[in-house]
This record gives C-alpha cells, sequence and structure tokens, in this order.
C-alpha cells in the first residue's frame, strides 16, 4: 500500500477526482438549480399570491369517494416579476392531488402543481391535507315528506303526503351511508293553509342523532303533494249562447281560459254537480270582445274558485265577393316613339274579383278600378308585363288574369 500510495499516478488521480467534485458542487452539475441569484435577478424579484385556484383530484372517481380536499388553494409564486405576471395573468398551471396509488383509508397528501415555469418558486396554502379515501357506495332509500300540522286552518286536515319520485338515489362514503337513517323532504309553507299545497322541497340526508351527511342525492328535489281536505270537486264549464248577432257579423268562437272551476259543499251535493254553465249574450257583439262572466251557485255549493271566469269571442265581419266584368286594360309610361299592340288577353280587358265586408263590396264598381299596364322604359319588341291594379283600399281583389303580352313597335318616321 506504502508503494502503491507513493506512486505518483495515484497522487494525480486523486487530485483531479477532487478537482471534477469541487466543479460539480460549485456548478450544481447534474440539474440542481443554483440557490443564489444575481444582482440582476435580486433586482426584479417579485412575489405574489394567487387566490382561489381550484384543485383537481386524480383518483378512481366511479369507485371510491373522497373527503377532506379543499376545492380551493391560494398558490404563492416567487421570481422574476414578468415569469410572475404571467403566471398570474395566464393562470395556464394545474394544482392538483393525486391519489391514484393511494388504498382506501385515512391519508396526508401533499397538493402539487404542474406546468408552471421553473423559473418560479411556489408554495401552495396549504401544501398538504387530511384525506379519506373509501369506497363509493349508491343505494337507494324511500324520501319521507313532512311539514308543521299546526298551519293548517281550522276545520282542515291534511292526508298522507304523496312524494314524486318516492325513492332516490344516494351515493357517498360506505360509512356515510350506513348511517343514513331519515332522507327527509321539508315543505316550506307560510301562512294559514287552507288548500292543497304542492311544492318542490330538497332533500336532507340525516342520520340517527339528526346529523346531516356529506351525500350526494339524485335527484336532489323531490315533488312533495299534502292533500288539504275540504270536499271540493272540478268541474267543467259550459257556454251558451243566447241572443242573434248582427246580420254582417259572424261568431267565430266564444270560449274561456277557464275550462274548469273548483266547487265546495258536501258531498252528497257534489256528486249531482257534473258541469256549470255560463250564458252570454251575443246580440250587441261587433267586433272580438272580452267579458267577464259570474257563475251562478248550484243550490248547496257553499264556493265557487274562481266564481268569475273571463270569456272571449271572437267576431269578424261577413265578408261577399261580386265580379266586375270587362274592365279595360290601361297602359302607362308608353315611349312617344312607340306604339304598342296587345297579344295577350286580346279581348283588351280583365274580369276582377272583388272581396270585402258588404258595404264595401257595393261601392267596388268598374268606375273605381283601374288596371294598367307598367310599359316604362321598354324598348321594342314582345314582353310579358303584369297587370297592376289602382281602386278601393277596403276590399281585397284578384285578377282574371295576373299578366299581360304586349308587342311594342317602333313608330314610322313621317
Amino acid at each position: 500500500m506504502d508503494k502503491f500510495m507513493e506512486n505518483p499516478w495515484f497522487i494525480r488521480i486523486i487530485s483531479m477526482l477532487l478537482a471534477i467534485l469541487l466543479f460539480v458542487t460549485a456548478n450544481d452539475y447534474f440539474g440542481g438549480k443554483k440557490s443564489g441569484t444575481t444582482p440582476n435577478d435580486m433586482e426584479n424579484a417579485n412575489t405574489d399570491t394567487i387566490t382561489n385556484v381550484p384543485v383537481e383530484v386524480y383518483y378512481d372517481s366511479e369507485n371510491l369517494v373522497v373527503s377532506g380536499i379543499p376545492q380551493t388553494v391560494d398558490v404563492k409564486i416567487e421570481g422574476q416579476r414578468r415569469f410572475v405576471e404571467a403566471a398570474k395573468r395566464q393562470r395556464d398551471f394545474t394544482v392538483y392531488v393525486d391519489l391514484s396509488d393511494k388504498e382506501i383509508g385515512k391519508h396526508r397528501v401533499s397538493i402539487l402543481y404542474k406546468d408552471i415555469s421553473d423559473k418560479l418558486k411556489v408554495t401552495i396554502e396549504p401544501s398538504t391535507v387530511d384525506i379519506s379515501l373509501q369506497e363509493k357506495v349508491t343505494k337507494e332509500f324511500g324520501v319521507e315528506a313532512e311539514f308543521n300540522r299546526s298551519i293548517l286552518a281550522e276545520g282542515f286536515e291534511a292526508e298522507r303526503p304523496e312524494v314524486e319520485p318516492k325513492t332516490v338515489k344516494i351515493t357517498g362514503a360506505k360509512d356515510a351511508i350506513e348511517r343514513i337513517s331519515y332522507v327527509k323532504a321539508t315543505i316550506d309553507a307560510s301562512g294559514l293553509i287552507s288548500d292543497t299545497i304542492k311544492q318542490y322541497a330538497k332533500l336532507t340526508v340525516l342520520d340517527r342523532e339528526l346529523n346531516k351527511l356529506d351525500v350526494m342525492v339524485e335527484p336532489e328535489t323531490v315533488l312533495v303533494t299534502i292533500p288539504v281536505t275540504n270536499p271540493r270537486k272540478n268541474v267543467p264549464i259550459k257556454i251558451n249562447t243566447t241572443g242573434t248577432p248582427p246580420d254582417d257579423i259572424n261568431i267565430k268562437t266564444v270560449s274561456t281560459v277557464t275550462p274548469e272551476v273548483m266547487i265546495f259543499g258536501r258531498t252528497e251535493i257534489l256528486q249531482n254537480v257534473d258541469e256549470l254553465e255560463v250564458t252570454v249574450d251575443v246580440s250587441d257583439i261587433h267586433e272580438d270582445t272580452e267579458i267577464e262572466v259570474p257563475i251562478k251557485y248550484p243550490l248547496g255549493v257553499n264556493k265557487i274558485t274562481p266564481d268569475k271566469i273571463k270569456v272571449k269571442i271572437l267576431a269578424e265581419k261577413k265578408l261577399e265577393e261580386k265580379t266586375i266584368e270587362d274592365i279595360k286594360i290601361e297602359n302607362k309610361g308608353l315611349s312617344s316613339d312607340l306604339k304598342m299592340e296587345l297579344l295577350s288577353p286580346a279581348s283588351g280587358k280583365v274580369s276582377l274579383k272583388v272581396t270585402g265586408e258588404k258595404g264595401n263590396v257595393e261601392k267596388a264598381v268598374e268606375s273605381e278600378f283601374h288596371v294598367f299596364l307598367n310599359i316604362d322604359g321598354l324598348e321594342a319588341g314582345d314582353h310579358e308585363v303584369d297587370l297592376v291594379v289602382d281602386g278601393l283600399e277596403d276590399v281585397q281583389w284578384e285578377l282574371s288574369t295576373k299578366k299581360a303580352k304586349i308587342r311594342l313597335i317602333e313608330k314610322e318616321n313621317v
């Protein structure tokens, strides 16, 4: 050994190894970041906190339930100002907890991050959390409806509440599901109740000690109906008309937006009432009309809701029609150097069917209408031109033919 150490090559090799070791340590050669900063780095150094950053959780969500993960965390970043501001502005990084390799049970895990510049120092607040990873269980439970019976009006009683749907699916950690004792749908009503209560109620899941359990309920609300009894019955409304409308009026429909009403009384009375009738006088109806009609109380009925209904009457003027024959076709806009030959219709005349209210149709005579061709701007040659009607405005008309064929011929110079 003494000879080996006295060998000059041994000394040289040891010296070289020491030099390499010093170089690696000084320059963090294997990827470590320099702990020191340059004067320029210190000048531009900045610290900021990005608040309310959502936390993603990676785990088998189909089979497991996790609790204890905060919805958001604060992320403190330190580094050069430009990197800090970019990270805060873009927020394109992810904060997450990876439970993919965790077994069922309780764990303390770190909150991690990714996709953030390696030029920044990152601190998550909180950096660790205590979580519980449990088997996910879904079970069906019946729903109980409840309400404060003291709010019923005097003389009224509540029948057994009806819930739709009657059962719901509850998903959560196995131990939470096993602790479920009640699934309550509570009706929140105010004032004295004298009619059936029907409303959606949010579900509350409780254990035996009435502690609320953190579980997922599907659906979250149910429709609760609590029948409040006072003998009643829904009956349809029958509308009768009386009187004769004016000669020029046609009654199209008589209807109501309240097709049925609720009547109250003794059960034996209600059994004999199948409908209620209202009568509407149409003898003075000249246009669309809406009127309010009271409902007559049958013997023994003490209440009707509503006791008046709106009746809508749709009326229209009776229309007549007549045909005006042989109206001469005129022309408009014929150039002075052209002459026109009417090819079709050969007679140069058309008929006009006029439709409208009686008084207006009676005014419609041949002298009130002009049928003409607008040939302004047309050049010599054959053309098919629309026929235009100029006449009374209070009637509608229809031509026996809508177009005419003409030939424009240049006049010979004299």
